[in-house]
């Protein structure tokens, strides 16, 4: 069983009191739960992590969600229930100056939808740029910024190292690098 499993096995209590009506219906989690952060690099292409400070060298990640081409909000709201996230933090990224105007709308379109998921979770959650969270780890000013992300990672996260075996998992990384900022910096 990997980590992913092990968290949602833990964390698979219901998340509704089987006996509220509809409108008192409210999240049933055990009062012994462990703090988890949700962190989100947004887009397409980003992915969400889950960190839990109670084990600081462990982190479950995975790709975003996406159907037909758009953010899947619900599947990212199901997620965040079944993980048990208690808050987050979401990249604050705009456009690339060389992105088009219909690459430059998919990505505030996905970054919206990441965003609207949080909401609907009633969690509470906080905006970083990349260049807060990149200073605090020390990744500003590197030569292959997304590729020094990577390497960090897995030297933080050795237990889950897998998650960022490819060059390609850079979002990966940056989702991950930005919930421990979140865990550090962020109370």
């Amino acid at each position: 069983m990997n980590f992913l499993e092990d968290i949602m096995e833990a964390t698979t209590a219901p998340l509704f009191q089987a006996d509220a009506q509809p409108s008192e219906a409210a999240i049933d989690l055990p009062e012994t739960k462990a703090a988890c952060i949700v962190a989100i690099d947004p887009g397409l292409t980003g992915a969400v992590a889950f960190y839990f400070p109670s084990a600081p060298d462990r982190i479950a990640v995975e790709d975003m969600p996406v159907v037909n081409g758009e953010v899947d909000v619900h599947g990212l709201e199901r997620m965040f229930r079944r993980m048990g996230a208690t808050r987050g933090v979401i990249e604050l990224v705009g456009p690339m100056p060389k992105d088009g105007a219909v690459q430059a709308f998919k990505f505030g379109m996905a970054f919206g939808m990441a965003r609207t998921a949080l909401a609907l979770t009633h969690l509470p959650f906080a905006m970083v740029t990349p260049q807060t969270w990149k200073r605090h780890h020390g990744l500003i000013g590197k030569a292959d910024p997304k590729e020094a992300g990577r390497a960090l990672a897995i030297r933080l996260f050795p237990a889950c190292s897998e998650h960022f075996a490819r060059k390609k998992d850079h979002g990966r990384a940056d989702a991950a690098l930005l919930a421990r900022y979140a865990a550090e910096a962020l109370r």
